[in-house]
């Protein structure tokens, strides 16, 4: 299945983080300090633009889906996915017009955008599973390996996003460009694949 507009923004967003900001290969890997900071500032661009392309597939899926759902022209399996996973979480008691599908619907999607992509942080399996398991993805469509990367690398990026200058923990530049372009973007890309499927 061809990439999506969205997957290719990030793979050429990382490329340019690459070219731009990670130092060149140092064969016996001795990085001074600046190089180690541009290493680490990579680190965090990178988390944060694979945490921006997970929500921003979720949003464009659940966007597109309640607008044809509202247009009368598609009945969505993944709107009823979000209703059945996360429709609990609304209180609907003191509320009249609750009785009609199409607003509970449109409530719940209001929800899912407000509460769930808006307010996740991370992408760690926690914060993943909560984006896009509600859409109908089903858990074993997902690879538990990189799944336990994915948590592996957020933990790296709180540890610098958190840690001040004095805490010196030294990271390899090729160690991580080949986690991110090896192990973490094809699974994207399936995910990517998994998303676009959805009706």
């Amino acid at each position: 299945m061809a990439k999506s507009r969205r997957l290719k923004q990030l793979e050429s967003r990382i490329l340019f983080l690459e070219r731009e900001i990670l130092p060149p290969t140092k064969i016996h890997g001795n990085y001074t300090k600046k190089e180690q900071d541009l290493i680490k500032s990579f680190i965090l661009l990178s988390h944060a633009e694979i945490e921006a392309f997970i929500e921003d597939i979720a949003k464009e899926k659940i966007q597109n889906s309640i607008r044809l759902w509202n247009s009368g022209r598609n009945k969505s399996h993944c709107l009823k996915s979000v209703l059945a996973f996360i429709g609990h979480e609304i209180n609907f008691d003191n509320d009249s017009n609750s009785k009609q599908l199409s607003y509970r619907i449109n409530k719940i999607v209001v929800h899912y955008l407000n509460a769930v992509i808006d307010k996740n942080h991370g992408v760690k399996e926690s914060n993943i599973l909560k984006v896009l398991l509600p859409l109908g993805i089903e858990l074993s469509q997902i690879d538990t390996t990189w799944l336990n990367t994915m948590d592996s690398f957020g933990a790296t990026r709180g540890l610098f996003a958190h840690a001040s200058n004095r805490v010196h923990t030294a990271v390899d530049r090729n160690t991580i460009l080949n986690l991110i372009k090896i192990q973490i973007l094809p699974e994207l890309s399936n995910i990517d694949n998994l998303v676009k499927q959805l009706k």
